[in-house]
């Protein structure tokens, strides 16, 4: 599961709460407006269209995709002291090879998620998560916006009381 951090919580959170909106947009078949696209928005700042273009240059959905991105940069086979080894990512990037949604997955990994994390969101599968909130043995749509922020907000609590047994701090949500 992810690293559990204050700010992951809180995007967590962030984006249920969006979710929840009846007036934004959930469609589950969208890449921008699912639950992984909702997260990416909230992480990223980006608008929906432009997760959208960025993600419709590769083939595949957000677990695909993330499986397939490269995390550490290829060099290619040049000696470590050949003059130009290395090359920044954004330095003649080829419009078609999907960069720019690796820089959404990058922003995704920074936060503490893992490939296994943004697979699990797409589905809502997280065997831990779903435990958590009662559902590991029932029928729960993926594709409904209710589960999507209950979900959210379960994976958020288990960060929460993760980070709060590493921290020994009480609980922000404890509460309510």
């Amino acid at each position: 599961m992810a690293r559990a951090t204050r700010r992951l919580i809180l995007v967590l959170r962030e984006t249920a709460a969006r979710v929840a909106d009846q007036h934004v947009t959930y469609r589950w078949s969208h890449f921008a407006h699912c639950n992984c696209g909702h997260l990416a928005q909230t992480i990223t700042g980006l608008s929906p269209v432009e997760i959208q273009q960025r993600a419709l240059l590769r083939a595949g959905d957000w677990a695909q995709q993330a499986e397939r991105i490269v995390l550490t940069p290829d060099y290619g086979d040049r000696p470590s002291l050949d003059e130009g080894c290395f090359e920044p990512p954004e330095v003649e990037r080829c419009s078609v090879s999907g960069a720019p949604l690796d820089e959404v997955f990058a922003a995704m990994f920074e936060l503490g998620l893992t490939r296994l994390d943004i697979a699990h969101l797409e589905r809502l599968s997280d065997p831990a998560i779903r435990r958590h909130m009662g559902t590991s043995r029932v029928d729960f749509a993926h594709n409904q916006r209710v589960n999507v922020v209950a979900y959210l907000h379960a994976w958020a609590d288990l960060l929460e009381l993760e980070l709060a047994a590493t921290e020994q701090l009480p609980l922000a949500h404890a509460a309510e």
